[in-house]
């Protein structure tokens, strides 16, 4: 048997590694179903394959088993014994976050057709890999038209397989109804935080600002973790620690990537990503969740702080 260990920047790795099991073994069941309904159909669920094993280091499903961890043996829990040790390999909330990178994927095929990109973690975009495949094969459409076409129901579906995995990941039904309101919030922020930036509203500072939490920082942390504390149980008291460290990390993280990217009108700099992950590591300190936990979230924050 495999131990998952609390996640920090030492077990993050092998969080992957579980996730990415979880990910491969739930894919080649959808794609296997949906080719039941037609021999072509598999290819939606072979490009979101394609684009979730091209990388990604799945923060948001490391995120999400921590906020399950932070619940275990903690005065926020309601009942202990619901948040086992995750020590199997097949546990619950492995699917429940292996769902959250599911999410994400749809978030960047969608990301990629609203920006016109032809690259994605270092292979092409889904539009222009689709677009190339039916070029290759010959087949009696507009390749461009089918391969942005194509890429769109990559997207949904990829949405579509979340929410199924989360719903079948094995909680009972009180858990899972608890968890969709904060993953139901996490997809409410991001649309609201997307259309701000395509829409070209997010041009003052304060509302650039504003847009990087809601499309990106929201999602990241701040909603995997809440996500992960539902499941487990977490009571009023806990999801406050929680959110009191994620969102100010959720914030740094989306900003962090805005700099490297180049991005962004909010004119954040490094020094107000260091100082968000300050704030985001001090609310730990007196938080009413798992010791171990804390220290893992300790490490994950470390690594969003920029030099």
């Amino acid at each position: 048997m495999t131990a998952s260990p609390v996640v920090g920047n030492g077990s993050l790795d092998a969080v992957r590694a579980l996730v990415d099991d979880v990910l491969d073994g739930y894919l080649r069941e959808c794609a296997t179903d949906l080719g039941r309904i037609d021999p072509a159909a598999p290819m939606l669920v072979d490009e979101i394959s394609r684009l979730v094993f091209a990388g990604g280091k799945r923060l948001r499903p490391a995120f999400c088993v921590c906020g399950y961890r932070a619940v275990e043996g903690s005065p926020g829990a309601l009942d202990p014994p619901r948040a086992a040790a995750i020590d199997l390999p097949d546990h619950p909330i492995l699917r429940a976050a292996a769902a959250l990178e599911l999410l994400h994927t749809m978030a960047l095929i969608h990301d990629d057709l609203m920006d016109g990109a032809n690259e994605r973690r270092g292979v092409a975009s889904s539009a222009s890999f689709l677009a190339a495949q039916a070029r290759e094969r010959g087949a009696p459409v507009d390749p461009e038209r089918f391969g942005h076409a194509a890429a769109l129901l990559a997207g949904d579906l990829a949405a579509v397989l979340a929410d199924r995995l989360l719903l079948t990941s094995g909680f009972d039904l009180a858990s899972l109804a608890g968890a969709l309101g904060a993953y139901h919030e996490m997809q409410l922020d991001m649309a609201a935080g997307q259309l701000l930036d395509v829409a070209g509203m997010a041009s003052d500072p304060g509302t650039a600002m504003r847009a990087a939490r809601l499309k990106g920082g929201s999602y990241t942390v701040e909603g995997p973790l809440l996500v992960g504390a539902a499941l487990a149980g977490a009571r009023e008291e806990t999801v406050d620690d929680l959110r009191a460290f994620g969102i100010p990390l959720g914030e740094a993280f989306q900003l962090r990537d805005d700099l490297h990217d180049r991005e962004g009108a909010h004119g954040a700099t490094p020094a107000t990503v260091n100082e968000l992950v300050r704030t985001a590591r001090g609310a730990l300190l007196g938080a009413r969740i798992d010791p171990e936990a804390a220290a893992a979230l300790d490490e994950l924050a470390a690594m969003v702080a920029m030099t």
